[in-house]
């Protein structure tokens, strides 16, 4: 027997835990009279250290741990075998720099094709939130595979989260398109549905704030009187947005000249216009006698220009036309601010407020909530709920008297 023969062990450093109190795993090679230790990325408490190596384990987690370790071992075993003479530096050679990876299994490749795609569609601002969502995962844990994503590792990355700071609904929108993605690898055959996560786990859901503005607010701000130019071009495309089925902004820039037809506006909503191709009946919005005025006082005079609104043109590329509607938005936010701040509005009326409040007025009004889906272009009756918000003091003492009122 060599009695200079390398070997590989593993050894559970306790010299410093890391930030989840846990100790970091090192396998050592040891060859008489040196000895050297390297990082496996690996982390265990002591006490999960002692359950791995005793007997009868049972946490799913620690087995895959206990697997993956009997891995790093096995191949670091081969290469000594192979190595003769054995030295440090042929060792670290090989097995560093010539280590077999699946890169099927990464998940920051997965999210990295798909960001490419969408890229490629022009959907700008789903790709900045897909790749925020794979940031926030990699600054969890680093060289994420599919098959670390257990149950567990979700509910860890839940709180992980949230001890960021990060809303219920922020926290939603990333385990979201986690799902997505791993539904996605399943589709492409990386990951057996076997595998599939989140049947035993629940993703965090928030109702929305409700943002809609009362009557008594919609009454002054629709008879006020802008005083400049830039406030009055944000307040017009507000008090547009509000008359005209609650359109967004985004929505509202891409309307092209053929969609106006004498009175009525036709469009197909751009946040779902990808998703709805088996169904895409145009919303068909009545306008309203201000909402034409509104419309020729900004519309797009230049006739090579297909767009109806001066903002875009045509050929523009996707970031382009992102960044240019995001300005847009912008202005029309400061606009209305200013406005709020001057009418003593408590009440923020940002974009989004006008097509909260139109939902909300009409709901107020009577009109049946598969009414008011259908105005704003909902796949369905439970997303116009979160719509619609609360009936207000006034309404509710109204009902309140007529319990009692029979005449």
């Amino acid at each position: 027997m060599d009695k200079y023969k390398a070997t590989a062990t593993f050894f559970l450093d306790k010299r410093r835990a890391n930030s989840d109190s846990k100790f970091p795993i090192k396998l050592t090679i040891y060859q008489r009279p040196n000895k050297k230790r390297y990082s496996t990325e690996i982390s265990l408490s002591e006490e999960e250290w002692n359950r791995i190596n005793g007997l009868n384990l049972k946490d799913e987690n620690l087995k895959r741990i206990k697997l993956e370790l009997h891995g790093i071992l096995a191949y670091a075993n081969k290469i000594i075998e192979k190595l003769k003479p054995f030295t440090f530096e042929d060792f670290e050679s090989n097995f560093f720099y010539q280590a077999p990876v699946n890169t099927n299994q990464s998940v920051e490749k997965a999210f990295d094709k798909y960001i490419n795609e969408l890229a490629s569609q022009g959907r700008i601002g789903t790709r900045s939130s897909y790749n925020t969502t794979k940031n926030s995962l990699l600054q969890f844990q680093p060289k994420l595979l599919f098959t670390d994503i257990t149950p567990e590792f979700l509910i860890k990355y839940e709180d992980f989260m949230q001890k960021q700071g990060k809303s219920p609904s922020t926290v939603g929108i990333y385990l979201r398109q986690l799902r997505s993605i791993f539904n996605r690898a399943i589709s492409e055959g990386i990951v057996k549905q076997e595998q599939y996560p989140f049947k035993k786990f629940e993703i965090p859901s928030s109702r929305n704030v409700k943002k809609a503005l009362n009557d008594e607010q919609l009454e002054r701000l629709l008879k006020y009187l802008p005083n400049t130019d830039t406030q009055q071009k944000a307040y017009d495309f507000w008090v547009l947005s509000y008359l005209s089925n609650g359109m967004n902004m985004t929505d509202i820039l891409h309307l092209k000249k053929v969609n106006l037809e004498k009175t009525f506006l036709y469009f197909n909503r751009q946040k779902t216009i990808r998703t709805k191709k088996r169904d895409l009946r145009p919303i068909k919005v009545p306008l309203h006698e201000r909402a034409l005025s509104i419309i020729n006082r900004w519309r797009c005079n230049n006739k090579s220009n297909i767009y109806l609104f001066p903002i875009l043109e045509t050929d523009l590329s996707p970031v382009t036309i992102k960044n240019r509607t995001q300005k847009f938005i912008k202005l029309v936010n400061q606009g209305m601010e200013q406005i709020r701040l001057d009418l003593k509005i408590e009440t923020k009326i940002g974009t989004y407020v006008a097509r909260h409040s139109f939902a909300t007025r009409l709901m107020r009004k009577g009109a049946s909530t598969q009414y008011i889906k259908d105005s704003l272009g909902h796949s369905s009756v439970a997303v116009t709920d979160n719509y619609l918000g609360d009936f207000g003091d006034l309404v509710k003492n109204e009902f309140s008297v007529m319990l009692t009122d029979f005449s």
